[in-house]
């Protein structure tokens, strides 16, 4: 008889990634916590829990293929279902990990999506983030408004559209009126795993 398809214990595998995410993320803010600002540490806390997130999410679909495929003939009928099983929920697992983590994760989703010479579970389920970025607040986009152009930044805008016309995972375009009638587009370089915007480009409308 054929090995049962393992599927990995998904509340085990929580308990340990935040177990790790939390010691690893405590002991960095402890010690740094006199060199660094307050935004500085929950960057840097952030960055390790996406990171803690990535590596087990990694580790999980390592051991499911493992231990799932293990004892099978590799073209057998219950290989080819086995298989196609664990594509399945390993690709359901990167989308998560995708989701979560945003930014240069959601790219590299989208690229893999594309990708034909994977396999079709991988692209299919992937294939959801096409459209799945969020747009940040506008609080975001204001905040470095005003680091980039001075807390007046106002006074240089007749209106700024708070609604984004475009958000992708790396930028946020917003339509603004300059205080000369010139419509423009202010994009906005993002890091949408950080909620935060790192710089501001303006730009004509044509």
């Amino acid at each position: 008889m054929a090995p049962k398809p393992f599927n990995f214990p998904a509340k085990r595998t929580t308990a340990i990634f935040l177990l790790t995410a939390t010691t690893a993320a405590a002991a960095a803010a402890t010690a740094n916590s006199d060199n660094l600002s307050a935004d500085k540490i929950r960057a840097q806390i952030h960055g390790i829990v996406r990171t803690t997130r990535a590596i087990s999410t990694v580790a999980s679909t390592v051991v499911d293929y493992e231990f799932s495929l293990r004892g099978l003939q590799k073209h057998s009928d219950q290989y080819h279902q086995t298989i196609s099983q664990v594509h399945q929920r390993s690709a359901e697992r990167f989308l998560k990990l995708c989701e979560a983590n945003k930014g240069f994760y959601v790219k590299a989703g989208q690229f893999i999506a594309s990708q034909k010479v994977l396999p079709r579970e991988y692209s299919s389920t992937l294939s959801s983030l096409q459209d799945q970025v969020s747009p940040l607040p506008f609080k975001v986009i204001e905040k470095v408004l005003k680091d980039n152009l001075g807390p007046d930044f106002s006074e240089k805008f007749l209106s700024i559209d708070e609604r984004p016309i475009g958000a992708a995972s790396i930028a946020q375009v917003h339509y603004a009126v300059l205080k000369s009638g010139q419509e423009v587009a202010i994009k906005s370089i993002v890091s949408h795993g950080l909620q935060n915007a790192k710089k501001i480009c303006t730009s004509v409308i044509i």
